[in-house]
């Protein structure tokens, strides 16, 4: 059965004790990148824990795990890299 957007969670665990964490996910794209990575076996520290019909449960370093906010930029910058686009790429960027 395939999940709606909503139900497709990802939930990721750690502490401070342990240099790992838990990622039990549902959502296609990341299950993919994620099998890809232990595919490649370049990637030691990852691991696949669970696997059911909805989704999969894997162990990876915990210092993959990050919160990156975008970039802030000014309305002035922000108009610069619009000029440089359109200069570059040769049509109206929104």
């Amino acid at each position: 059965m395939r999940l709606s957007a909503i139900e497709q969670e990802t939930i990721i665990l750690f502490n401070e004790k342990e240099d790992t964490a838990s990622v039990d996910t549902c959502n296609p794209t990341l299950i993919r990148r994620l099998d890809k990575l232990i595919a490649l076996q370049q990637n030691q520290g990852i691991a696949l824990v669970r696997e059911d019909e909805n989704g999969k449960a894997y162990i990876i370093p915990k210092k993959w795990v990050k919160v990156n906010p975008p970039p802030a930029y000014s309305e002035e910058k922000r108009a610069e890299m619009a000029a440089t686009a359109r200069a570059r790429f040769g049509h109206d960027v929104a």
